[in-house]
């Protein structure tokens, strides 16, 4: 009787041990599957890298442009959104730099996102740009990325600009600071990045560089309130040189 029962439970238990293995080896199977789907789902969701040009190792997809001084001012973490290029009326100004280091006249200071809308807009020199600060934030627009042979490619849909305004399309290198961080998003002497908007103030532009671009860079929709291109360099900053929209790459 005793080596019965002591046969009888031996045989319980490794029923049970069978039972524990085969239910973990289900968790383990759920468990995988689950991680599986998660990294699917992440994938799906961010965007993979299969989605750029098959063997061309750059940036590809569809932005949205965004007002350059939303973007400087978050950048700068802010509490007021201000435009660092473009300037107001402001009695009592004293002359110095403003925000990037631009230097601006006497009585005038960079405008605030929430300034009136017919608030006239200056350069950092005091001059006229005879655009209103409503005019100035309507610019909007998309742009589609991609690296074909060798080229970075953008095709930029864009409204609201100045009508009939003298543009341009540059790289902004966002890891490297002063001199180089703005090229063209062309040919290097800047010839074949510039463009005019319509009467509408719409632009739908290509652009090509050489080489294939990473998140690191950015393009950005420069305006020239002088109405002329100035080449491989955007001209001079807060005078002629404006920035209006912006967007990383990918």
């Amino acid at each position: 009787m005793t080596i019965s029962a002591t046969t009888s439970t031996m045989s319980t238990m490794k029923r049970a041990v069978r039972t524990a293995a085969i239910a973990a080896a289900a968790v383990i199977a759920v468990a995988a599957c689950s991680s599986s789907q998660t990294s699917a789902a992440t994938s799906s969701t961010t965007g993979s890298p299969a989605s750029a040009a098959p063997g061309s190792g750059g940036a590809a997809g569809t932005a949205t442009y965004q007002l350059h001084m939303d973007f400087f001012s978050h950048e700068s973490k802010l509490s007021t959104v201000i435009d660092p290029q473009v300037f107001q009326a402001s009695a009592g100004a004293a002359a110095g730099p403003g925000p990037q280091g631009i230097s601006h006249a006497a009585g005038v200071a960079p405008t605030p996102k929430d300034a009136p809308a017919a608030t006239t807009l200056l350069g950092a020199d005091g001059t006229a740009l005879n655009v209103s600060l409503g005019q100035w934030e309507k610019a909007a627009g998309t742009v589609a990325f991609s690296c074909v042979a060798g080229s970075e490619q953008a095709i930029s849909q864009l409204s609201g600009l100045i009508p009939a305004g003298s543009y341009s399309t540059f790289v902004v290198h966002l890891d490297v600071q002063g001199k180089g961080r703005f090229t063209p998003w062309g040919d290097a002497s800047g010839s074949t990045d510039n463009f005019t908007a319509s009467a509408s103030g719409t632009a739908s532009v290509t652009n090509s560089v050489s080489g294939c671009l990473t998140s690191r860079e950015a393009a950005v929709i420069i305006w020239h309130s002088d109405g002329r291109p100035h080449g491989a360099t955007p001209g001079v900053l807060g005078v002629t040189w404006h920035n209006s929209l912006i967007t990383p790459l990918p």
